[in-house]
């Protein structure tokens, strides 16, 4: 798959839905092979007494980094700040550039947890993928679909979908940190996995999620005055 920067995909809508049809595709297909050769597998180690003697409770600490509540609070929190806050103060009159793209930061790390989230609940929500602590077996191909019930959304994974939107939107802000923010986004969706709330499959396709939920928004917020991209 090619390389784009954002800025060429931003400005080529052409571009923009090519690549993610191939991201879709891409992570539809690395996702039915994680389901085929390593779901069960995972879901039956990470069952075992030992695991969840030994890693359960660490996973269980670290997971919750993935909330999307945290992510909400610094966008509107960016936002509030930046925009009725900041601006008021005398001594950063010197900054209002950055002031004001930190205002726009926080409208499109909202809109694209926005966009991102309503994909990820729409998938769960169709696809009806039981959970796999919910099997004795870890089997990961027991579905029901249409349903609300929360043992039955697994895929994708939610938490895997926002910590890819945040790595995305967190590289745009802070370039220098993208291998920082793309390793705690891989660390949070293994913790789903450890902790039994998720197969691989759903952090694969939670992850393209994220990531092509982020994209649409960011080309979204272009038709406003607050484009960052």
């Amino acid at each position: 798959m090619p390389v784009y920067n954002l800025s060429s995909l931003m400005n080529d809508s052409r571009l923009l839905r090519h690549h993610l049809l191939k991201v879709t595709v891409g992570g539809l297909i690395l996702a039915a092979a994680a389901a085929f050769l390593f779901d069960q597998k995972l879901a039956v180690l990470f069952g075992t007494p030992w695991a969840h003697q030994f890693w359960r409770p660490l996973a269980r600490e670290v997971t919750n980094i993935g909330l999307s509540e945290h992510y909400f609070i610094i966008a509107i929190g960016s936002w509030i700040i930046c925009a009725f806050i900041a601006p008021r103060i005398e001594r950063l009159k010197k900054y209002s550039a950055k002031i004001d793209y930190l205002r726009r930061w926080g409208l499109n790390l909202l809109v694209a947890l926005l966009v991102s989230g309503a994909l990820t609940h729409i998938i769960k929500f169709c696809v009806g993928r039981q959970r796999p602590h919910k099997s004795p077996t870890g089997d990961p191909f027991v579905f029901d679909h249409f349903t609300t019930h929360w043992h039955w959304h697994s895929f994708s994974s939610g938490h895997s979908q926002v910590m890819f939107t945040a790595a995305v939107l967190f590289t745009l802000a802070f370039p220098k940190g993208k291998w920082l923010w793309l390793t705690i986004a891989v660390l949070a969706c293994a913790t789903r996995i450890m902790i039994q709330d998720h197969f691989l499959s759903d952090t694969i396709f939670g992850a393209c999620v994220g990531y092509m939920g982020s994209l649409l928004a960011l080309k979204w917020m272009r038709k406003s005055k607050n484009a960052i991209v």
